[in-house]
């Protein structure tokens, strides 16, 4: 009989450490990647922005430019309207592992690891960081680059968040409005009608072609 209750102690004990282990590395795990817990500040200067693209946005527009091979779903980031030349900052502590030119897409980008995931910063002039370096939330990291083309202006930002698939048709982007800490997040007012609508697209940031053998941001 005693020997039947030590057992069954034994058995006890080995199932309630089970169970803790079980619940502690479930607890790390979501402290780590739970999205409620990515605090996102404006990467602009200033609490508000206005947007030339949200996320999402011109699905069809979109549809003609592919990511790593996978048509796009539609835009996959803001992209937030600024003056040329303007401060572009980090949004949460990081550290800057990708710096990058695509001409005629993204054109130059810096890439910043979080502990949640990454965000990217693309059509930035002057870069102000280097690959590397460890940054400060709302530290500056580049200025907004003066766009000689048809389009206004812009930071074009996006985020991933761990766990994330490439090849999702968003390139594993998030949609980062959730996490941002702003009084005001609006879109540019415009008024399109179906004779316009083309002739408004087409003044749209584009995406250069995917290049074979060359990995996107």
């Amino acid at each position: 009989m005693q020997l039947a209750i030590a057992c069954l102690i034994l058995l006890y004990s080995k199932q309630r450490n089970v169970m803790t282990a079980r619940a502690h590395r479930y607890i790390q795990f979501a402290a780590q990647y739970e999205p409620e817990g990515i605090h996102l500040s404006l990467p602009l200067e200033g609490d508000a922005a206005q947007m030339l693209q949200g996320w999402g946005d011109n699905a069809a527009h979109h549809a003609q430019f592919t990511y790593n091979g996978i048509r796009l779903k539609g835009h996959p980031g803001l992209d937030m309207l600024t003056a040329p030349g303007a401060l572009i900052r980090a949004t949460d502590r990081g550290r800057v592992v990708e710096i990058s030119n695509e001409p005629h897409g993204l054109g130059r980008s810096v890439k910043i690891e979080h502990r949640w995931g990454e965000s990217l910063y693309a059509q930035v002039g002057e870069i102000l960081v280097e690959t590397g370096q460890v940054v400060e939330r709302s530290q500056a990291i580049a200025h907004a680059d003066v766009l000689r083309r048809a389009f206004p202006t812009h930071l074009h930002f996006a985020i991933r968040i761990h766990p994330y698939n490439r090849f999702d048709g968003w390139g594993g982007f998030s949609d980062p409005t959730p996490f941002l800490y702003v009084a005001e997040l609006t879109m540019l007012a415009e008024e399109i009608d179906s004779d316009t609508e083309e002739a408004s697209l087409s003044t749209l940031p584009r995406l250069a072609p995917d290049v074979s053998g060359l990995r996107r941001p």
